[in-house]
């Protein structure tokens, strides 16, 4: 069923022009949310979803008068009950089918559940395993209608946080327009540019594989692996992935394991190696001499790219970063 039909499908039921299978599906649609998603609350605070209920009743203006036609009043109080429900967890859950590019055609047919955010304000909606998603204002999110069978599958129209529960026997995909994120348990952000021509996922945790579904070879795909610190770039006119580092990388470790980030006379190759492990990111020194190149100072409070900055200006030293790999260079120790 198209989503347009199904919302005048629920006219003519709020209007007591419904016939008796339209309200029979309807009916079976309610028992379904209403058991299913009341559970899944996104509101953290009880005011917060009155405050959605309210505009929901308001929205679907029922009154007094359209409730005593010809309509019994236990069967339709418990359609509306069950639209209630679904929309307090931010807006309706839907069976229709959703238009998304596909691999073999430009547009396939999905079946699923829809959550959209209709607030001001990021809320988090909790997927059938455990799995949550915050999805940011105006975020669409459809849930497959055989997600957990053999493979979790979502599909995603705007910007959003996932974090996955681990399940190695069935993957997690989310599809973006026709861009693919696989992930097995991990924690990621997908987030469309302004400009609609790129979509970014970025990792926090764990790792993805990101590739383009497009139209090609089965055995082969452009797609990258990214781990935690890495973020990958899709350019959706070009059909192009870009693999890099995340503009500000954080440290990775837990907090009781960060390491003190004060040099004295250390050789490069073990600040370098400490700076690897606490970032999780790869470091290449191009020249092996500057491998033995001491270093003196005080690197705490700094991020990634200035403590770099600080140690390339003391060792005379100078690094790139290709694609979500720093590379360090230099003559000698002091750059002569």
């Amino acid at each position: 069923m198209k989503r347009h039909k199904f919302d005048e499908i629920v006219e003519k039921y709020c209007a007591g022009e419904s016939s008796p299978e339209e309200e029979e599906m309807l009916d079976r649609w309610a028992d379904m949310h209403f058991r299913q998603y009341t559970d899944h609350s996104v509101f953290t605070q009880e005011d917060e979803a009155q405050k959605m209920k309210t505009q929901i009743w308001k929205k679907i203006r029922i009154d007094k008068e359209v409730r005593g036609k010809s309509k019994p009043l236990w069967g339709r109080g418990r359609f509306l009950a069950g639209i209630a429900a679904a929309l307090i967890t931010v807006s309706a859950f839907a069976w229709f089918l959703l238009t998304v590019p596909g691999e073999k055609s430009s547009k396939i047919s999905v079946t699923g559940a829809e959550t959209k955010n209709i607030t001001q304000v990021p809320q988090r909606i909790t997927l059938p395993d455990g799995s949550t998603v915050v999805l940011e204002t105006g975020t669409s999110l459809v849930t497959d209608e055989h997600y957990g069978k053999q493979a979790r599958t979502v599909y995603l129209t705007g910007e959003a946080f996932f974090e996955v529960q681990p399940n190695v026997q069935k993957p997690f995909f989310v599809y973006t327009g026709d861009l693919v994120t696989e992930v097995l348990g991990t924690s990621f952000r997908i987030r469309p540019e302004g400009d609609k021509k790129t979509i970014e996922v970025s990792v926090i945790t764990g790792k993805v594989s990101v590739y383009a579904g497009s139209e090609g070879d089965d055995k082969k795909r452009n797609g990258v692996i990214a781990t935690p610190n890495q973020k990958v770039i899709y350019n959706t006119e070009l059909k192009t992935l870009r693999h890099d580092l995340t503009d500000v990388p954080q440290i990775i470790v837990p907090d009781a394991q960060v390491p003190d980030f004060e040099f004295k006379e250390t050789p490069l190759i073990d600040v370098l190696r400490l700076m690897q492990q606490v970032y999780r990111i790869e470091i290449v020194v191009r020249n092996p001499v500057l491998n033995h190149c001491v270093f003196t100072g005080d690197l705490n409070g700094l991020d990634l790219y200035r403590q770099l900055d600080f140690i390339c200006e003391v060792l005379g030293a100078r690094y790139e970063i290709r694609g979500a790999t720093v590379f360090v260079n230099g003559e000698n120790c002091h750059g002569l």
